[in-house]
């Protein structure tokens, strides 16, 4: 499994490219997801970096589904996807979740996500819709639908463990029935149930934000020792960190996973 780090963990602090790469390069990661605020920002000096780390993954949004979508903005977040060099975009599937959608609502987002799919697929880049809350991709019967809806070569799933696990799924039976459709995953876990909220976006943005529940990957409610052995051996994971301290807490929980994953090939 290749293990990257997240740019968006230092959100709230002041980075550069390089800074971005040679911690990444430095620590053992195999590489770096850009967070889109950070890939608009700071392409030139990336291109121009000697040395720096493969991008797996853009992660950026777009509003689906809405009047403000603007196939323009589309073309240029995969324009920037392509100018990183990351194979996928992540998005997520409108902001309305799919009990709570309707006809026209959802059909509106997946014309969206479908023209961004073949805007994609031109490129060569892949759209990798992040299971979430709040959108249509919010459960696994949801998420199964949405993709039989799509049925876009360049549509896969960016598989957040916890968020799958938060629907009320298991993941690993989540992981079997998307077998083929998981694109990339992401990687954080939680304290406990209770404490699911403080990954609601509008929390986990605000740099005042509670952190209470944020945990190191293998510390936490969810069982990572019989999740890990379910993911594809070849699979592309980002360790997600949005709280304190994210250089010594994502390089702690890549160490701490690398040791997992070699007990488990043992």
């Amino acid at each position: 499994m290749r293990i990257n780090a997240a740019s968006v963990a230092f959100r709230h602090l002041t980075v550069s490219a390089r800074d971005l790469a040679r911690y990444t390069l430095r620590e053992g990661f195999d590489g770096l997801e850009i967070w889109a605020p950070h890939a608009r920002a700071l392409t030139a000096e990336w291109a121009a970096l000697p040395q720096r780390p493969a991008v797996p993954m853009l992660a950026g949004y777009l509003p689906v589904g809405t009047p403000a979508f603007q196939r323009t903005e589309a073309a240029a977040l995969l324009a920037l996807t392509r100018d990183w060099g990351a194979p996928r975009l992540r998005l997520f599937a409108g902001a309305t979740g799919s009990a709570d959608a309707d006809p026209d609502g959802r059909r509106a987002i997946l014309r969206d996500l479908s023209g961004v799919a073949d805007m994609a697929r031109d490129l060569g880049v892949t759209i990798a819709i992040e299971t979430h809350p709040g959108t249509l991709a919010d459960s696994l019967p949801a998420t199964l639908d949405l993709l039989d809806a799509l049925d876009h070569p360049a549509v896969g799933i960016n598989f957040d463990v916890l968020h799958v696990w938060e629907s009320g799924a298991d993941p690993v039976a989540a992981l079997a029935r998307l077998a083929g459709h998981v694109d990339h995953v992401h990687l954080k876990s939680v304290t406990a149930r209770d404490r699911l909220s403080v990954f609601d976006p509008t929390n986990v943005h605000d740099p005042q934000g509670r952190r209470d529940g944020m945990c190191p990957l293998m510390a936490g409610a969810l069982d990572y020792g019989a999740i890990l052995p379910a993911l594809p051996r070849d699979a592309q994971g980002t360790l997600e960190w949005f709280g304190p301290k994210p250089a010594a807490t994502m390089a702690a929980d890549l160490r701490a996973l690398r040791r997992a994953l070699l007990d488990r090939a043992a």
